[in-house]
């Protein structure tokens, strides 16, 4: 008889010790769950950052190529007007490299022309970059607030999140200030030349 209560005693201990095993094995994984769904929040976050700097970098590349073939033609033909003719006059027309007045002219009205024109450009580039950033900003916020609905994450986690997307807000707020400012500026170009190139005549 002693025998059998020993025994019955040790299966319910052992029956026991194994319950609360399986209960702290289940708030672990709860653990593990929230920790990986707070990593792969990171994660996203740090993806679209990657991809927004991406983008800005490949277009300043492309820029600066740009910019140096241009620099670089600029540089042969000056270096051929030297050669050919060193006589006085100003700055600009010095060396017309055997074009007449009206031909250097229009020449550099065209460039002028082009350069406003990749102004503008480069303005929209910036605009389409700025509008694609707002765009995944009101996405992960909405992707935020249906995980804090659901109580997918914790305030912790919505906290962190929340920073990043208004430092994002910040960059986009800044990048909205120099599109304006080159709006500013390339109006005020344009008004310029078209003084130049019609100007009014006095009656």
């Amino acid at each position: 008889m002693k025998n059998i209560k020993i025994i019955v005693s040790i299966v319910m201990f052992f029956a026991f010790i194994s319950t609360q095993q399986v209960v702290a094995q289940g708030q672990g994984k709860e653990k593990d769950k929230s920790t990986e769904v707070k990593q792969k929040g990171k994660d996203k976050a740090n993806e679209a950052k990657e991809e927004l700097e991406q983008e800005v970098k490949e277009k300043k590349n492309d820029k600066a190529q740009d910019k140096k073939e241009k620099k670089n033609k600029r540089e042969e033909l000056h270096q051929k007007n030297q050669k050919e003719y060193k006589g006085k006059g100003n700055a600009y027309g010095r060396d017309k490299n055997g074009m007449s007045g009206r031909e250097f002219g229009q020449m550099r009205s065209n460039e002028a022309k082009e350069k406003i024109e990749e102004q503008e450009r480069n303005i929209r580039e910036s605009e389409d970059v700025l509008r694609r950033g707002r765009s995944r900003v009101k996405n992960a916020n909405d992707r935020i607030k249906e995980s804090r609905e659901k109580k997918e994450i914790t305030d912790e986690e919505v906290k962190v999140k929340e920073e990043v997307i208004r430092k994002t807000n910040e960059r986009l707020s800044e990048l909205s200030k120099k599109i304006e400012e080159q709006k500013e500026k390339v109006k005020k170009d344009k008004e310029a030349l078209s003084k130049i190139l019609f100007p009014k005549e006095d009656k």
